[in-house]
């Protein structure tokens, strides 16, 4: 039975990465749009999944940790629960390798829209620097004029 719940949590885990993984794809157009409140709300979006991921995790933990238990199994690991209940751990082992590979996926398409960030956060001061350049000269006691700080870009333009 606790194999059972694992097996569901395993497979809730894994369309939870499945539709962050679609989400972070989405996220390259905001970045390229540099829609600030998409960007934003897309932040608070990771931040509920990271949440969730973490409450599976720990089901998950506490599910095959039981379901050990309950086979007489000191340690949990794939290989055992396969040996001790073949369907049922085959199967845990395909969700859970579904599971690497989504996250593979979703750590990967991260690092290229942390590039694609870099890449906007550097069009933006090139901007800023065009638009408010830093003053040349000195003033008549020898000393540079102070740069009014940009407290915030607007995204509304």
């Amino acid at each position: 039975m606790e194999l059972e719940n694992a097996l569901e949590t395993a497979g809730r885990l894994r369309d939870a990465l499945s539709a962050e993984v679609e989400s972070a794809r989405r996220e390259r157009h905001l970045l390229r749009a540099l829609d600030a409140s998409g960007l934003f709300a897309r932040a608070a979006q990771r931040s509920q999944f990271l949440a969730e991921v973490a409450r599976l995790e720990r089901e998950l933990a506490a599910s095959l940790s039981r379901g050990a238990s309950a086979l007489g199994l000191s340690e949990v690991t794939l290989d055992a629960l396969c040996a001790r209940a073949p369907a049922s751990g085959e199967r845990l082992a395909s969700t859970l390798s579904e599971v690497r590979s989504l996250a593979g996926a979703l750590q990967e398409i991260d690092r290229l829209n942390l590039q694609l960030a870099g890449r906007a956060l550097a069009c933006v001061r090139g901007y800023v620097e065009a638009v408010q350049p830093a003053p040349r000269a000195y003033d008549r006691r020898g000393t540079r004029p102070a740069v009014p700080a940009l407290a915030m870009v607007s995204s509304k333009g």
